[in-house]
């Protein structure tokens, strides 16, 4: 949050399977950022101007100076949402930023390996319209995942549906188990497609 006035890196922590989480923010390439940079130009403060009271309640920027001086900001990232930005199927990152302009943290992993994944795009009937609320459940090569469809994905950010499934070395996707808002439940065991987007409507 850069906070108070000094560099803080961005962490992006990778779920290893469900057993621990691993750093990852240099592996990746989000850290350092572009060209090392960590601060930019704030404002232009005239030290013949800093009323003498303020010195009690913050740090003097002048230290003596009385002229004009720049002031630096450090760069923070204040929220992220992760999606798909080029629809090849793996996932970005795109950033939204303090003192600077977004971030676009585009992955190439589709470049380095295959990759399986399913993406579940809901739309309710008597539930609402994009599902809200909704529990999916996918089962693939022996293991079922599991994401809430809540609608949000964290501090003033909101990650675009549809819902995305890493599947990792699984090919097939075996079962998908929908527990709607309404209360209505729904299982789906054919026409089940990696690397797709399965397109779920709720039952009336």
């Amino acid at each position: 949050m850069n906070f108070p006035f000094r560099y803080g890196i961005n962490s992006l922590l990778l779920n290893n399977r469900g057993e621990k989480f691993l750093d990852a923010e240099f592996l990746l390439g989000v850290e350092p950022r572009r060209g090392g940079r960590t601060h930019a130009p704030w404002f232009e403060l005239d030290c013949s101007k800093v009323p003498p009271g303020a010195k009690k309640f913050y740090t003097d920027p002048c230290k003596g100076q009385t002229g004009k001086i720049m002031i630096m900001s450090a760069l923070g990232s204040r929220s992220s949402a992760v999606f798909d930005v080029d629809n090849d199927g793996d996932l970005d990152i795109v950033t939204n930023e303090f003192n600077s302009a977004p971030q676009v943290l585009i992955s190439n992993l589709t470049e380095r390996r295959q990759i399986h994944w399913l993406k579940v795009k809901l739309i309710g009937t008597i539930s609402n319209r994009d599902g809200l609320g909704a529990m999916v459940r996918v089962t693939s090569g022996g293991r079922t995942l599991m994401k809430y469809n809540d609608g949000k994905s964290g501090y003033l950010s909101q990650s675009s549906l549809p819902l995305y499934f890493g599947l990792g070395d699984a090919q097939n996707v075996d079962r998908v188990e929908v527990a709607w808002p309404s209360g209505r439940k729904q299982v789906i065991t054919q026409d089940l497609r990696a690397n797709d987007v399965l397109q779920i409507t709720e039952p009336r």
